[in-house]
């Protein structure tokens, strides 16, 4: 008799680095509550940030010593590390800051 096993091998997806998730799952925590506020030691986040910024998905706001907030412009965020930040979504279509679709991002409608 002929065993007729297979030979067949499942793949796991590979885990996806932090690199890879940080940029989309920050993104869509902006998106959602429409800001963010970052701590001054969460360097991982503002480098993430900082790619968002420069391609225009958000905006950053240094948060100053006496509670106000600074915009800074494209190429100054990195200056400014030590800070505590606040991002917020571009204003594609109305306000800085106001969250799309009342808050619903695309993993939520599947």
């Amino acid at each position: 008799m002929i065993d007729e096993t297979t030979n067949v091998i499942a793949l796991k997806r590979r885990a996806p680095s932090i690199g890879e998730t940080a940029p989309r799952t920050i993104l869509e925590r902006i998106y959602t509550a429409g800001s963010l506020a970052l701590p001054a030691d969460d360097t991982a986040t503002k480098m993430a940030a900082l790619m968002l910024q420069a391609f225009g998905f958000i905006v950053i706001d240094e948060i100053l010593a006496d509670g106000t907030p600074r915009r800074l412009a494209k190429g100054k965020a990195r200056s400014a590390m030590d800070r505590p930040w606040r991002l917020a979504k571009a204003a594609f279509s109305g306000e800085i800051g106001v969250p799309d679709g009342a808050g619903i991002t695309r993993s939520q409608l599947r």
